[in-house]
């Protein structure tokens, strides 16, 4: 294993393309591996095999917490960071879940809330893959109802069934900060999936509606608008 000084790699060769010829990224200023003070080159991976495991080239592996999402609230900061080994790579084809070129990360990942020395997880993602056209840091969108803040995170940004997102939920009276599951007839998940051909899910009445993810075969019924009401008590939204 290679291991490479932060402050004398300015780019890096991170793969073939399908002509065979050497490809090669030019890393700027702000997702350059010089901002990591703990990184090596490594063209391998020790997560277990996923869907995409054949699609990507790892480039080279981060062994400092990275910082993958950020959101500033009223009394403190969410955040994905990674724990441990983070392998960054690219897509080697194009598919569902992006372009050929585009950026992947993978990692243990959690979602934590932040207030001054304090800090509570509020989600594990294990082994968690996920792939974006750019480098840049990730935010949470924010809707609201009147007893709580909601803060929508979408690590992968196609999938081609739908955006899928992780919600959190701090509540406006006590400031308590926890992940929301999604209880849709009795069935719990963890992630809420939706159209992403329209606007992020809406508060109208106290009730979160949702725009279905339509594809062919997608009955009448299932293609209709989902609402969802807001279960502080039992950390959920419920479909109704």
């Amino acid at each position: 294993m290679l291991w490479v000084s932060s402050i004398c790699l300015f780019s890096i060769i991170i793969g073939c393309n399908s002509e065979g010829k050497i490809k090669q990224i030019k890393l700027d200023s702000s997702t350059s591996i010089a901002k990591y003070q703990n990184v090596s080159v490594d063209n391998s991976t020790t997560f277990p095999k996923t869907e995409l495991s054949d699609s990507i080239a790892v480039d080279f592996v981060v062994n400092e917490q990275s910082i993958r999402a950020e959101q500033k609230t009223d009394k403190g900061t969410l955040l994905m960071v990674s724990n441990g080994r983070e392998e960054k790579g690219h897509l080697l084809v194009s598919s569902i879940w992006g372009q050929e070129g585009d950026y992947t990360f993978q990692s243990n990942y959690s979602v934590v809330y932040r207030q001054e020395e304090k800090e509570k997880v509020l989600l594990v993602l294990p082994a968690f893959q996920y792939v974006q056209p750019t480098q840049k840091k990730l935010t949470f969108k924010h809707i609201s109802f009147h007893s709580a803040d909601i803060y929508i995170l979408t690590p992968q940004y196609q999938t081609g069934y739908g955006a899928e997102s992780y919600l959190f939920t701090i509540d406006k009276q006590s400031g308590d900060a926890f992940h929301l599951e999604i209880n849709k007839n009795g069935i719990v998940s963890k992630s809420l999936i939706y159209s992403d051909t329209t606007s992020i899910p809406a508060v109208e009445k106290e009730t979160l509606v949702i725009h279905p993810s339509v594809r062919a075969g997608t009955s009448e019924q299932d293609a209709k608008d989902m609402h969802y009401r807001l279960d502080l008590k039992n950390k959920q939204l419920i479909a109704e």
